[in-house]
């Protein structure tokens, strides 16, 4: 973007000042100086043969100047963004590519030299497509596709041996598509690394009681693998809380491990030599719910045990609780639960001792809590209670760069398991993996990785190996079932577009509802149609 005319103009150099007097010139325009190049070009083009009479913020006429004059102007403000432009692509650590409409590469930095051994001087102003046969720049630019097309953390092989994480978006100039830039962050050392730990399968076997005790994680958060910036937020935020007593809400789609981070916390703090208790209020008939949490005295109910029995909040005295899915807790629980909280002793179902406990409070949930309080389906009160430190837990579609650790630590385990040696997975099977969704997050994959273990003949994971659901994934929804009603579509497509904006907020409901252009109240009405959590 070009800087204000102001900010760079030179009155005695390039334009005839007005004289005390002077009348400005009869075939002329005005132009304002805080106006910018760009602005001045469309102006003189609107008027060809006139001259400029710029006018300050005052609107009074400070000189004249010639279309012709603006050559060289032009030319050193072009000079310096060129120079500019130049240093920046050489100062990233991304290999940046940038192609005009009709393919031909007119940017290529030093990072893009050193990663795929083509020198700028080489590729610059031939056809990309001369070197490359598989292109996501090119890809941004099709007619076919919206003006404006951005792709995000997109894995890609553009060689033999080489793989890349891309984001790619076209460059345009008003309504007309210009041409595309994409920068391309290099993970074949890590792709390779995890292939040769693969290959070393009579090795492992041999010491894998060694890679045993090096790998044992120093902390209780070392079991939870993955070293991208949201996962390593989340790892750092729990850390800090770990030691104290603040109750602490962990939120996150199913299957992002929300109890492995609850016990690494427990594990981390004080009380890590007492109880972990766990309660998964989802799986709790609401009848039995209040003997369960609190126990109850012997012949309280029919069918009761003689000797009465504790309840979860007794067994874990001194230790930490975790409520697990308490987004599923009955209502007339919500305000047994919140008095226990805030006098920390309760009375067994029955019976008349009041029994006191320490314990420190850990929730989870998947559910928007503050969309059930305004429903009224949650406890506003019990909310503030045990949302004292919320953590949250970014899904595994957000997190790419982990899915490879994750593949390679679950083969290592299910073949640990079975007694054989380590798997190897084909390249062509890792796009799929990749650029899967991962709509069950870490426990699918988990589960993936154990059936292809299984399936795996002479050590080697093939595309074969990967479930259905996996290698015909759809991305264009366009694709549909022929037998699928009208409803049927739209509500495929209705999905798709949710799920997309949400990512695009960060999951934020509001910020969602604004960009889709809808009321908040009307996307929470289609998420709850579609069950979108």
């Amino acid at each position: 973007m070009f800087r204000a005319f102001s900010d760079v103009w030179k009155p005695i150099d390039m334009m005839t000042p007005l004289k005390g007097g002077q009348e400005r010139p009869l075939t002329s325009f005005t132009f304002p100086l805080s106006g910018t190049f760009q602005e001045l070009i469309d102006a003189i083009k609107s008027h060809p043969g006139e001259n400029a009479v710029l006018l300050d913020s005052e609107h009074v006429p400070q000189g004249v100047i010639d279309p012709s004059m603006l050559i060289s102007l032009l030319w050193e403000e072009t000079r310096r963004l060129s120079s500019s432009m130049s240093m920046l692509m050489d100062t990233v650590n991304d290999a940046v590519t940038v192609i005009d409409q009709n393919n031909t590469v007119i940017g290529w930095n030093k990072k893009a030299e050193d990663l795929y051994g083509i020198a700028g001087t080489t590729i610059v102003g031939e056809d990309i497509q001369n070197f490359f046969s598989s292109l996501v720049v090119t890809h941004v630019i099709n007619t076919d596709l919206p003006k404006k097309k951005i792709i995000r953390e997109n894995y890609h092989q553009p060689l033999p041996g080489t793989h890349v994480l891309i984001n790619a978006s076209s460059i345009t100039n008003g309504d007309e598509v210009i041409g595309s830039v994409c920068a391309e962050r290099d993970i074949t050392e890590i792709v390779l690394l995890h292939n040769e730990l693969s290959k070393a399968s009579s090795e492992v076997r041999q010491l894998k009681k060694e890679i045993t005790k090096i790998h044992r994680p120093n902390t209780a958060f070392g079991k939870i693998a993955g070293h991208s910036k949201g996962l390593q937020k989340t790892v750092s935020l729990s850390q800090r809380v770990a030691n104290t007593n603040a109750a602490v809400m962990i939120r996150g789609e199913s299957g992002t491990g929300k109890e492995l981070f609850a016990e690494a916390i427990h594990e981390e703090s004080s009380r890590h030599n007492n109880p972990f208790v766990v309660i998964n209020c989802g799986a709790i008939p609401a009848s039995l719910f209040e003997s369960e949490l609190f126990g109850y005295q012997a012949g309280a109910f029919t069918g009761a045990d003689r000797q009465g029995r504790q309840g979860k909040f007794e067994a874990a005295h001194k230790g930490t609780i975790f409520l697990d899915e308490i987004g599923e807790m009955p209502l007339e629980m919500q305000v047994k639960l919140l008095r226990v909280l805030q006098n920390k002793c309760f009375y067994r179902v029955g019976g008349n001792d009041l029994v006191e406990v320490d314990v420190r409070v850990i929730a989870a949930t998947h559910r928007d809590l503050e969309q059930m309080i305004s429903d009224g389906s949650f406890r506003q009160d019990l909310y503030y209670r045990i949302n004292v430190v919320s953590i949250e837990i970014p899904p595994l579609r957000q997190r790419k760069e982990d899915i490879l650790d994750l593949i390679y630590l679950f083969i290592r385990e299910f073949c640990l398991q079975q007694g054989r040696d380590l798997s190897q997975m084909a390249p062509e099977v890792m796009p799929f993996m990749l650029n899967y969704p991962w709509p069950g997050n870490v426990r699918e994959l988990r589960n993936v990785v154990e059936r292809m273990v299984i399936l795996a003949e002479e050590d080697l994971i093939l595309e074969d190996h990967l479930p259905e659901t996996i290698r015909f994934q759809k991305y264009n929804l366009a694709v549909s079932d022929p037998d699928s009603t009208l409803t049927d579509i739209t509500d495929r497509a209705e999905r798709e577009v949710i799920l997309q904006a949400l990512e695009g907020c960060s999951g934020d409901k509001s910020k969602a509802a604004r960009k889709l252009g809808v009321p908040r109240s009307t996307l929470y009405y289609k998420m709850k149609k579609l069950s979108l959590r």
